[in-house]
């Protein structure tokens, strides 16, 4: 039977080796499908993609994704939702952590803008659950404690990056749907997009330009590898948030802390000595991490690169973030594309510090229809209108 879902997890040849539906990568996918439905016309989908897409083409399989989610992503008895279902919706993983709601609401918000519909009878209309949804992503941001997860005494209490950066970027997509008008729900989120703002900026020390991913809850640094974490490509998809925000904002300031986040990782983390690229995990002390993937260079940074670069560029016209936006493509599309000079092919996702695969498949349980397309298609929109951007690229 047609369950609903993508499939996620696609060998080098597209076949499907685990059929287990993830939740981050289902709501993502739905949010992209349903982005391009709304924001691009017809004419120029069919063009685009040489007459292999309309809004219909991506609305149907975006739409009957959404459906299984709802149907069956979340536990009855607490509103928390799955990591992972099995082809025909049963639980199979849950992680105590918000953000499979996030993807989902930002999904669900992506559908309402591109006004879908179910044909479900029964099934929530999409717009007022990813409302209900950011309710409770919210809620979790500021109290983690229905999740589950034990407080153990001698750990200190911590302040994560993730989870601000994540819901400023929820609550950005679920404005662009129109579902936060003024009023009430407008006080509300305005105070929660400066609340995660003002966490964010806790992780940013100019004193050492870089940027942490976990500081102690007032912001201080934590004297433990965990305190020294560095993720370049996560410090630079923070970084662009915050451009967004503060360029709605027209927050000058704020815009050059976004501006210093993306420049700091990104020099930090680009690994000239290794052929390029970037590292995946580093040390602000410069001590040895201690994860064993910490030296890899995985698709995903350099997919944010792509696009803080790219908003750089368009916002200020400095032709040093075109040279840092060409220096990222080229390296990214020599090391994770599968372009064969004829036809386009979803890009491998994990290569070793050199730039070889060390994984053959295209999609797996954390990569799939997102960062890839995410980035080329908000690289074309941030740049259609640059004069020779597009002919540079």
């Amino acid at each position: 039977p047609a369950w609903g879902g993508f499939f996620s997890c696609l060998d080098e040849d597209g076949s499907v080796y685990d059929d287990r539906k993830f939740l981050w990568l289902n709501g993502r996918q739905v949010w992209m499908f349903a982005t391009v439905a709304a924001e691009v016309c017809e004419t120029d989908l069919v063009t685009w993609s040489a007459g292999c897409l309309s809004r219909q083409a991506l609305l149907a399989p975006a739409v009957a994704a959404a459906d299984f989610l709802l149907q069956h992503g979340s536990r009855p008895e607490d509103s928390l939702w799955y990591f992972a279902l099995t082809r025909d919706g049963t639980p199979h993983t849950f992680q105590r952590k918000m953000f499979s709601a996030a993807f989902v609401c930002q999904g669900l918000a992506a559908l309402h803008r591109a006004g879908a519909r179910s044909p479900v009878a029964g099934t929530p209309a999409y717009g007022p659950k990813a409302l209900e949804l950011l309710v409770h992503i919210t809620s979790l941001a500021h109290d983690p404690s229905p999740l589950g997860r034990p407080d153990c005494p001698g750990a200190p209490p911590i302040s994560p990056m993730n989870v601000p950066m994540i819901l400023l970027n929820v609550i950005h997509e679920v404005r662009k749907a129109g579902l936060i008008q003024e009023g009430e729900l407008e006080v509300r989120y305005a105070a929660e997009e400066r609340w995660c703002v003002a966490e964010l900026l806790k992780h940013v020390k100019p004193d050492q330009k870089v940027v942490l991913e976990c500081v102690g809850r007032d912001g201080e640094v934590l004297d433990s590898f965990d305190g020294r974490h560095m993720n370049p490509g996560h410090a630079i998809e923070a970084g662009w948030f915050i451009l967004n925000y503060a360029s709605q904002q027209g927050d000058k300031a704020l815009y050059q802390v976004g501006t210093d986040m993306i420049k700091w990782s990104f020099e930090q983390g680009w690994d000239a000595e290794g052929g390029g690229g970037l590292l995946y995990f580093m040390d602000s002390a410069g001590k040895s991490p201690p994860w064993l993937e910490h030296n890899m260079k995985l698709w995903w940074p350099h997919t944010e690169a792509l696009v803080a670069y790219a908003m750089l560029y368009r916002d200020t016209g400095d032709s040093q973030y075109l040279s840092c936006l060409q220096k990222v493509f080229d390296y990214t599309i020599r090391t994770f594309s599968a372009w064969d000079g004829l036809q386009p092919r979803e890009w491998y996702g994990y290569c070793d510090r050199f730039g070889h695969r060390t994984h053959r498949f295209k999609g797996g349980p954390y990569k799939g229809c997102f960062h890839v397309p995410r980035a080329l298609y908000f690289m074309l929109q941030l740049l259609r209108d640059v004069p020779g951007a597009r002919q540079d690229l």
